[in-house]
């Protein structure tokens, strides 16, 4: 075949993939000087209903399509402690593919929040009182006065050893943290840009706008206590917005309202605006609506999984990402309007029903009728083969996001076939 030299460019692409984890995030960045970021990691691959997870998903790309010896990984970003986003780190930074595979993997920089999982109380780190000073952009919700997180982890001998005993698996991914990465650092909204990716070092700027650390009292520093500790792990997550000539592209982590109201007492609305946004929280309610309306993105994409209590994404949600959401314009100029996506949504399997059976048997392999034969599905009862639905073929629901900086194409695989259903748009602001 032949394509057309009109239709190529020297150009690099922004590329993310959101990774099809079940209930938690998992994103993969390249940039387009052609390092690879990893933000969250989903849960562990013993808790994929498919046993495999993000590092699998790494390994198909680097290994098999990239064709590399290793994965290659300048950054891994933790936006926070929550099991569904840290879990599968730890298969990842200990290149555990299941079944006794290992691949070879490098990190260059390992970047979290800093609110640990601590074994005894306070589990999320030792807080003080403090009051902070009247709010840049006015009180949207948030109050002044409260406790504040001063305990935060850091660089590597926070990590291994810590200064507390940490708690569950978070103590299983903190020596692999210690050990892999060769910089370790908390970030916040006080970095300002991922280091690499300030304004002018690069095509891509790769700005940090939370957490939000507040200085209080006498010049101490801390990250406020908003409510619970699901509400303060999620809530601090970090938040990163990538600036590729005119799109934007902003990913939320697991931010709630309180959060939410925090970030829009410090920046102004516009600081949200976005082509294409992650679906704060998996498409969580615990959201403030305002925030919604400040991201005003042209595509959401929301990260959820099958089979748990949190009916993720919500339909309000849904809706009001698509009513605070702008109108997409093709590259034609057709007016489309604002889309969502869910890797929920995206996935998909094929159901069938068995007609024969082959068994294993002393004497040699033995095939016989399905109807001749019964399972026991976990902990239903025995049922007849034949008139049980079985899984033969899985879709993931990956979504796709590419952008040369002035158009954005969106893509998931279609159910039939081995095509993907294609969205392409214009960036900017307006």
């Amino acid at each position: 075949g032949w394509v057309k030299d009109s239709h190529l460019s020297n150009k690099s692409l922004l590329e993310i993939y959101v990774i099809d984890v079940g209930q938690g995030d998992g994103i993969l960045v390249r940039t387009p000087d052609d390092n690879w970021h990893l933000i969250d990691g989903g849960t562990t691959n013993a808790k994929q209903m498919t046993k495999r997870g993000t590092v699998n998903f790494l390994h198909w790309k680097f290994k098999k399509d990239m064709r590399l010896d290793a994965i290659k990984l300048e950054n891994v970003v933790l936006t926070h402690p929550d099991e569904d986003h840290y879990g599968g780190l730890i298969n990842v930074l200990a290149g555990d593919l299941g079944d006794g595979k290992k691949v070879k993997v490098q990190v260059s920089n390992f970047y979290h929040c800093g609110i640990g999982r601590f074994a005894e109380d306070p589990e999320l780190g030792k807080a003080v009182p403090g009051e902070v000073a009247p709010f840049p952009r006015g009180n949207k919700g948030i109050k002044r006065k409260g406790r504040f997180i001063t305990e935060l982890l850091d660089g590597k001998t926070d990590f291994a050893p810590p200064p507390r005993k940490l708690k569950g698996s978070f103590a299983d991914l903190a020596p692999l943290v210690a050990a892999l990465p060769g910089n370790v650092q908390r970030l916040s909204a006080a970095n300002r840009y991922l280091p690499g990716y300030a304004p002018g070092a690069g095509a891509v700027t790769i700005d940090v706008l939370g957490p939000v650390v507040e200085t209080f009292g006498n010049g101490k520093q801390g990250l406020p206590i908003l409510g619970g500790e699901s509400v303060v792990r999620n809530g601090h997550s970090i938040i990163l917005r990538l600036r590729y000539g005119k799109a934007r592209i902003l990913l939320t982590g697991d931010l709630n309202e309180k959060s939410q109201q925090l970030l829009l007492s410090y920046f102004p609305a516009g600081a949200f605006a976005s082509d294409v946004a992650k679906g704060c929280h998996h498409g969580s309610k615990d959201v403030d609506l305002r925030f919604i309306e400040a991201m005003k993105a042209r595509a959401t994409v929301i990260s959820s999984g099958d089979n748990e209590n949190y009916a993720h994404p919500q339909p309000g949600i849904l809706g009001a990402s698509g009513f605070y959401g702008r109108i997409v314009r093709t590259p034609r100029g057709e007016k489309m309007p604002p889309l969502i996506y869910s890797t929920e949504l995206a996935r998909s399997i094929k159901l069938n029903k068995a007609t024969r059976v082959r068994v294993d048997l002393p004497s040699g392999k033995k095939s016989v009728e399905a109807k001749d034969t019964e399972i026991k599905p976990g902990s239903a009862k025995y049922r007849a083969l034949n008139r049980t639905y079985i899984s033969t073929k899985l879709i993931y629901g990956l979504v796709n996001v590419r952008t040369d900086g002035k158009r954005i194409l969106c893509a998931t695989k279609k159910e039939q076939g081995s095509d993907f259903d294609v969205k392409v748009f214009m960036a900017g602001t307006s």
